[in-house]
């Protein structure tokens, strides 16, 4: 079996990658970008809003991948031919898919790579979030709310509690006066004498939000730092799993993860792998046959 190669110097050493953003993503992906393979981030700054916006005004078409993927299209067909290497994030906030009543932070990274002529990406999911929403009727709620959303260092939204009701909005509240002005303005258009107020998550406004796009980059720039083992293409990982894990007492499959399925991004070659915590049996409490 082949073995992952790891290349001292990156394919990408001194090369510029174009990233698509209007909210500074650059502080999060360009450190790990330089560290570990060598490349520079250039933003390209767009009206990336057209494409959706987190307090509804613009509802996005399709989901946080395909506006990922367009916001790196939008770059290659703006700026030409000549741009090698384009890369976009794209994020989405609500409740843990695994975790109930937990909030979560489900962030991706799209990678075009015409040079070679491959897309890549990946999606990290990270309870590592303020993310919240509320109805508040008083400053005292809004004070408690702020407080539980580490305010003022993450900035807060606000708007009349009718969400059909479009003006006035606040974003970006980042200073107690700022809030105080902003929940009076916004109790004016209240007929139920409700304000809605959330976390703002646009990256430049959320230090929680940018240390995770960071912790997904550096495990993206990681993968291309990887080569495949047949056509030396980087960006060679993990693609799938599969389960059956075998039941250790009865010899049973389970649900439990067998083994991890590694495959290149370009020619399609793949090879299986044992887990990676060494687990070669399950416990019988997993079993269906032994634990019903």
């Amino acid at each position: 079996m082949a073995r992952d190669k790891l290349i001292n110097e990156s394919c990408y050493n001194g090369s510029c990658i174009i990233l698509t953003t209007k909210h500074a993503k650059s502080i999060a992906i360009s450190p790990p970008f330089l560290k570990i393979l060598g490349a520079s981030i250039i933003e390209y700054v767009v009206d990336t809003d057209k494409l959706g916006t987190f307090s509804g005004e613009i509802e996005r078409e399709g989901n946080a991948l395909d506006c990922a993927r367009k916001k790196c299209e939008w770059s290659l067909d703006k700026l030409g031919n000549k741009i090698e290497f384009a890369i976009a994030s794209e994020g989405s906030f609500g409740p843990h898919p695994f975790i109930p009543f937990l909030p979560c932070d489900h962030e991706i990274l799209y990678f075009i790579d015409q040079k070679r002529n491959f897309h890549l990406h990946l999606s990290h999911i990270s309870e590592k979030t303020n993310y919240r929403t509320e109805k508040v009727n008083s400053l005292e709620e809004l004070s408690m709310f702020a407080n539980q959303a580490l305010f003022p260092s993450h900035a807060i939204i606000m708007r009349p509690n009718n969400r059909e009701v479009k003006n006035p909005i606040f974003k970006g509240l980042n200073t107690w006066q700022s809030l105080e002005y902003a929940f009076k303005e916004c109790i004016k258009y209240s007929e139920e004498g409700l304000v809605w107020v959330e976390t703002n998550m646009r990256a430049q406004f959320n230090p929680s939000r940018m240390r995770v796009i960071s912790e997904l980059v550096t495990k993206f720039s990681n993968r291309l730092r990887t080569l495949c083992p047949r056509c030396n293409i980087p960006g060679w990982g993990e693609v799938r799993y599969e389960k059956g894990l075998l039941c250790g007492y009865c010899g049973s499959k389970t649900e439990l993860v067998k083994s991890e399925i590694f495959g290149c991004v370009k020619c399609g070659y793949e090879e299986s792998k044992e887990r990676a915590d060494g687990k070669k049996e399950a416990d019988p409490a997993n079993c269906q046959y032994c634990n019903p």
